[in-house]
């Protein structure tokens, strides 16, 4: 499988088609690249798929001194290299979800030169509400944390996933982040507690660095997510930059739980927004 040196990490990356436009998806809190798989794969008719392990996550390791306290900018910056090696002339398009939108976002603010077209996916910028409702978002990560810390992360994951989804999408949540499947998930599900999960959260989102680039931006929530916690953030984006809040299928997961429906959502997207 390839790897790709970066300052401070060596990054995993799995392709799928070849010789097409480039499309890179970043994951979310667990990290890893595979839960896009089945979505990718469908997508290799169309595009070169390209899914990629986070640095810290599954296959993609860390290497040396690290500066956890700008963690959100070396995944932005180990994005922007990849999509360098792997397209240099032209970008990618890029889809990012959850905290992995966050990463996107930033991607998009500081390297505008390797994004063609970013679908941001619900990303968790609580840093965009309201005082009120950001002192309430604060509140409920921080005893998230606080439970993970005190009674484990089977506890905490209970409680942080009640707050995003219920139904197929809550077991799918926890089925990603069960640390009894093995070394590797509970790698990545003590990784994302200590350095992910309040951080990404909190961070400040660059709004005039997004407006800079808005014409690239497109704004995605889940139609099963309704106006839910998952989708408050993206929708003050919205306002906020004058981009339409678009819809796709499912909620937080959808790519996960129907990828045929997300991938035909997505490539609808993307012909209809190709020239914006």
């Amino acid at each position: 499988m390839p790897h790709f040196t970066v300052p401070g990490a060596v990054l995993h990356y799995e392709v799928f088609g070849a010789g097409k436009p480039l499309l890179v998806f970043i994951p979310g809190a667990d990290g890893r690249g595979s839960i896009f798989h089945p979505a990718a794969k469908l997508l290799a008719t169309y595009y070169t798929t390209v899914c990629w392990d986070r640095r810290g996550y599954s296959q993609s390791y860390l290497v040396g001194a690290q500066d956890f306290q700008h963690r959100l900018q070396a995944d932005a910056d180990d994005a922007h290299r990849l999509i360098q090696h792997l397209s240099p002339k032209s970008g990618a398009t890029v889809f990012g979800t959850s905290s992995g939108a966050v990463v996107a976002q930033q991607l998009l603010s500081t390297h505008p030169e390797s994004v063609e077209k970013l679908i941001s996916h619900e990303p968790p910028s609580f840093s965009l509400l309201s005082h009120e409702k950001q002192v309430q978002a604060r509140g409920l990560i921080d005893h998230i944390y606080n439970t993970y810390r005190s009674q484990g992360y089977e506890s905490a994951m209970s409680v942080f996933t009640s707050g995003l989804a219920n139904g197929p999408e809550a077991e799918i949540m926890r089925s990603c982040m069960d640390a009894k499947r093995g070394d590797e998930i509970r790698a990545n599900c003590l990784f994302w507690f200590e350095f992910e999960l309040r951080q990404y959260t909190g961070a400040e989102v660059d709004i005039e660095g997004l407006r800079r680039s808005k014409d690239k931006l497109v704004l995605v929530a889940g139609e099963d997510s309704g106006d839910g916690p998952s989708v408050e953030p993206i929708r003050v984006l919205s306002e906020e930059l004058q981009v339409q809040l678009l819809r796709v299928p499912g909620g937080h997961l959808g790519y996960v739980v129907d990828p045929a429906a997300f991938v035909r959502r997505l490539l609808d997207l993307h012909d209809n927004l190709r020239d914006r």
